[in-house]
């Protein structure tokens, strides 16, 4: 019974990552609040006050994020993650990135895990 149950609950979580959920910034000085949605099918939706702007496919290989979107006429980023509080709160670390615009926020950025 023991084995069935470590069984089911490996398979369960199979695929599931760190990043997969909800993050967002805390309010800049103007107010505005970025935030990410990564889903557990490789997708994920970028919001700015809670209206979307960004849409994408990504992968996470260990504490690498590989990512396209809508923006940057099509150009893969590169960033490593950097999870601290508990993975409660991540970094984004370029890695190779072409966008210039997107490579300026995105390391300027921090984000917490919205539970």
């Amino acid at each position: 019974m023991k084995t069935v149950l470590i069984s089911l609950i490996t398979l369960l979580f199979i695929g599931d990552n760190n990043l997969t959920g909800r993050w967002e910034s805390i309010p800049a000085p103007n107010g505005n609040i970025t935030g990410v949605v990564f889903k557990k099918d490789n997708t994920f939706e970028g919001y700015v006050n809670k209206k979307p702007f960004v849409t994408g496919k990504y992968t996470l290989e260990g504490d690498v994020l590989t990512f396209t979107d809508n923006g940057c006429d099509g150009a893969e980023g590169v960033y490593k993650i950097n999870f601290y509080s508990g993975n409660d709160s991540l970094r984004f670390q370029p890695v190779n990135d072409t966008c210039s615009r997107r490579k300026a926020g995105m390391s300027r950025l921090v984000m917490g895990r919205v539970k």
